[in-house]
Order: C-alpha cells, then sequence, then structure tokens
C-alpha cells in the first residue's frame, strides 16, 4: 500500500506499476476512497473486485489488500464493482460505478459501455470528467458476505504429487 499526497502522485505511480494510468484505475481510485471512507479506514479487511479490468490494481495500490497476501480476490463477472468487508463478521460495502449517474458524463458513460471513440483527445476529455466527477458517478451499498469469502484457507499438512514430486 502506497499513501499519496495528491491524485497526480496516484497517477504516477499508477503509471508505474500498471502501465499506464487507465480510467479504470482512476475511476478505482475513487472508489477505492469512497470504500476506505466508508470502512472508517481500518486495515483490517480484505477486498472483492468483480472485474479483472484496471480495478484490482488501484485496490492493490491504495489497500494492503494484494493477491499475493491473499486478501484481493477477483472474481471476473464484468461488473466494474468492488467490496471491501471485514473478514471477522463479513460486514462491507460494495462501489460500483452507477451507469445512471453517467448521464452528465458524456466521456466516462462511452468508456463504461466501451463504445469509446479513439484519438487522444477523447482520452483526454475522459481523463478530466474522470478527475471533475470524483465519487459522484459512484454508488455504494451495506453487504454481508458470504462465509466462503470469510475465512482464511486451512492449508493443513502438504505432501508430494505421486506424478512430479512437488508439494
Amino acid at each position: 500500500m502506497i499513501s499519496f499526497t495528491s491524485f497526480d502522485d496516484f497517477i504516477e505511480e499508477a503509471r508505474m506499476f500498471h502501465g499506464s494510468a487507465s480510467p479504470g484505475l482512476m475511476i478505482g481510485a475513487s472508489m477505492v476512497e469512497l470504500a476506505l471512507h466508508s470502512m472508517g479506514r481500518t486495515k483490517n479487511y480484505h477486498a472483492l473486485c468483480e472485474t479483472e479490468r484496471d480495478l484490482p490494481d488501484a485496490v492493490q495500490l491504495l489497500t494492503p489488500c494484494t493477491t499475493g497476501n491473499g486478501r484481493l480476490h477477483v472474481l471476473s463477472l464484468g461488473r466494474f464493482a468492488m467490496t471491501l468487508f471485514r473478514l471477522q463478521n463479513g460486514k462491507g460495502v460494495r462501489i460500483y460505478l452507477d451507469l445512471g449517474k453517467t448521464a452528465g458524463w458524456p466521456h466516462i458513460r462511452r468508456w463504461a459501455l466501451q463504445n469509446m471513440e479513439g484519438g487522444e483527445k477523447e482520452q483526454i476529455r475522459l481523463e478530466h470528467e474522470i478527475r471533475k466527477a470524483g465519487i459522484s458517478i459512484l454508488s455504494a451499498t451495506s453487504v454481508q458476505m458470504r462465509t466462503v469469502f470469510m475465512h482464511e484457507a486451512a492449508l493443513g499438512p502438504m505432501s508430494a504429487c505421486i506424478s512430479c514430486g512437488e508439494p
């Protein structure tokens, strides 16, 4: 988890980590901030992303949840949404890009519907809209996670594979 002093700092770090400051990563930063605000800034939570597209990288940059430490779960459901939840009780918050709230943001709406026209001008306008829109294009709802996500996997004793001999 990296702490940032400004959105521009985040964008610069995102470029180094992700390869670019993609629209999904930028919107994802606002989603994470809204979720963290809703969770009370505790560090004792897990994250679930409902897309593989950009959002997991925003979660990994802005929270202690990573795929490597097992606290970031990614389900490829095709929804631009994420959930932060407490492992102890499963209570959390789901944040999603609310298409109904993008009516006043035509470039964001086209991006969300994967109907973007190419070109540098379009990308600049999209980035400008994302910065201006902030959390206004997002919705949040309280959730109760099912137990499948609430328990650390019990590894138990390992054994050697009968084919290759690896644990």
